[in-house]
């Protein structure tokens, strides 16, 4: 996480100034724009499922790496530079920005044995087709 490294260097002021612009930010929905990035695959790390993103956007809020399965899924990692957990409403925001607003995107809770926790980092699982269930009755055209 060269990011949150390079974070924990700062002077511990400019540090909180970050932390509270973030809070601020937060709080009144004010997201800058998303910044992409990208960069050739397994720039990001050299072994495991996180060599595969080859996307990043940020917004001074929040980082989100991006990287699309071969089945058309796109697996979304998501922090934010404070370590707090996004919440219902902003993780439902960062899907319609990046994904669509027509997109279904889950969040998945594993297996124990498949539990990968070494950093504050949220996961979306944006789908190529949509669930065969819903909160709403569906007709056959749907």
């Amino acid at each position: 996480m060269k990011a949150q490294a390079h974070f924990d260097t700062l002077p511990r002021r400019n540090r909180r100034l970050i932390l509270r612009d973030e809070a601020i930010a937060r709080r009144s929905g004010k997201w800058k724009a998303w910044e992409t990035v990208t960069f050739p695959r397994g720039s990001v790390s050299t072994h495991g499922w996180s060599a595969e993103f080859t996307t990043a956007h940020r917004n001074g809020v929040f980082s989100v790496l991006d990287r699309t399965l071969p089945d058309g899924t796109r697996h979304l990692g998501i922090t934010a530079l404070s370590g707090v957990r996004p919440t219902w409403t902003e993780m439902q925001r960062i899907k319609d920005e990046l994904a669509g607003p027509d997109a279904t995107a889950v969040e998945v809770y594993p297996p124990q044995a498949e539990i990968i926790d070494a950093a504050d980092m949220y996961h979306l699982w944006v789908l190529p087709a949509p669930l065969p269930f819903s909160l709403y009755p569906r007709t056959k055209h749907d």
